[in-house]
């Protein structure tokens, strides 16, 4: 059976519409309808939880679906998150960016002022850009004012690094 009717049936079961069960997986309604017209195939995770919401084997929610299962066939290729992306990503560009600066002889004060708007400028990017109503629905108070004090510190110590350098250049 194609896991779009398994899902549809699923849903049906526990009396629940597309809308609740995209608020319970935090994806959107149409994710869910393109799912059970075949339109498109959820990801491992959503296929994990939904196993895990209606209660029922994986095995059971994707037994006969060979497109499915062909997705989630190991072909040997290591697949990153997005977190490890950034992390892996990271540091690969900055070791590549030392070795270039070290070929250059930039002088280092000069480098150190346009590292600091670059990653400052990367993480108002990283920030403008995240998916802000799944990251609030996981905060604690506690979190909300932690992050407060990293950002001010960092806020501020990249600013007045900033100024240092761009003071020392000039």
């Amino acid at each position: 059976m194609k896991i779009g009717l398994q899902l549809q049936q699923q849903r049906i079961r526990h009396n629940m519409s597309q809308n609740d069960l995209a608020e319970k997986l935090n994806i959107s309604r149409q994710s869910i309808s393109k799912w059970e017209n075949g339109g498109s195939l959820p990801s491992f995770n959503n296929v994990v939880a939904i196993s895990d919401l209606f209660d029922i084997s994986l095995d059971e929610l994707i037994r006969g679906d060979e497109e499915l299962m062909d997705k989630f066939k190991d072909d040997g290729k290591i697949r990153l998150n997005h977190v490890e992306t950034i992390i892996f990503g990271g540091i690969g560009l900055g070791i590549v960016l030392l070795i270039l600066l070290g070929l250059f002889k930039m002088p280092s004060d000069i480098v150190k002022a346009w590292i600091l708007v670059i990653a400052f400028a990367g993480k108002l990017g990283v920030l403008m850009n995240l998916e802000w109503r799944y990251v609030n629905r996981s905060l604690t108070k506690k979190a909300v004012f932690g992050g407060v004090i990293v950002m001010a510190m960092t806020v501020t110590d990249s600013l007045l690094s900033m100024w240092i350098g761009f003071t020392a250049g000039l």
